[in-house]
C-alpha cells in the first residue's frame, strides 16, 4: 500500500507539476512580457514629460528665431523692388515702340545690396544700363519718361549708334542712377 500511495504520490505530483508548468510557462512569459512592456511605457512617459518640460523653452527660442528672421528679412532689401523697376522699365520701352535689348544692373551693387542692411532714412540706388533700339523720338518719349519717373536720379551715359549709312537699325544706350522702391509711374 505505501508503494501504491507513493507511486500514486509521484503520479499525481509529476501531473502536477506537468500541468504547472504547461500552465506557468505561457503564463510566465506573458508576465515577463508585459514587464518589458510596462518598463517601455515608463521610459515613454519619462521621455514625454521631458519634452513637455523643454517645449515652453523651445516654443520660446522658435518665436525668438521667427521674430529674428523677420526683422532681418524687413530690414533687406526686397529683390521684388528691382524686378517691378526693370518690368516698368521693359514696360514702358515696348509702349513707345522700343525693343529692350538688355537691362544690365551691375553685378558689384547688386552684391552689395545683398550684403548691406539699408537704413531706411538713405534708400539705396542702383546704375542701370538699358540698351534699346528703335527710332529716334520713340527714343526721345522714353528718355523723357525717364526723367519725369520717380526713381530717376540721373544720367550716367547716352549712346546712340547706328550704322554709317543707316541701313541698320539704331541702337541706343543709357545708363542712368535709380532709387529702389519708388516705381510708381508718373502719368
Amino acid at each position: 500500500m505505501k508503494r501504491r500511495l507513493a507511486l500514486y504520490s509521484g503520479i499525481a505530483l509529476t501531473l502536477l507539476v506537468v500541468w504547472s508548468l504547461l500552465l506557468y510557462s505561457p503564463l510566465g512569459k506573458e508576465l515577463a512580457s508585459a514587464r518589458v512592456r510596462a518598463q517601455q511605457a515608463k521610459q515613454q512617459i519619462a521621455e514625454f514629460r521631458r519634452i513637455m518640460a523643454e517645449l515652453p523653452v523651445y516654443l520660446q527660442t522658435h518665436r525668438s528665431l521667427e521674430q529674428n528672421r523677420t526683422d532681418i528679412n524687413e530690414a533687406l532689401y526686397a529683390k521684388d523692388d528691382i524686378l517691378q523697376l526693370f518690368a516698368l522699365i521693359s514696360n514702358r520701352a515696348q509702349a513707345l515702340n522700343l525693343k529692350v535689348l538688355e537691362i544690365t544692373p551691375p553685378v558689384e551693387e547688386l552684391l552689395l545690396l545683398n550684403n548691406i542692411m539699408p537704413n531706411p532714412d538713405k534708400p539705396p540706388f542702383l546704375n542701370l544700363t538699358v540698351r534699346l533700339r528703335g527710332g529716334y523720338s520713340n527714343f526721345g518719349d522714353y528718355v523723357a519718361f525717364l526723367e519725369s519717373a520717380e526713381f530717376f536720379r540721373g544720367v550716367n551715359i547716352c549712346q546712340i549708334t547706328t550704322s554709317p549709312d543707316q541701313t541698320a537699325p539704331t541702337d541706343y544706350l543709357i545708363g542712368f542712377q535709380a532709387l529702389l522702391g519708388q516705381t510708381e509711374e508718373t502719368s
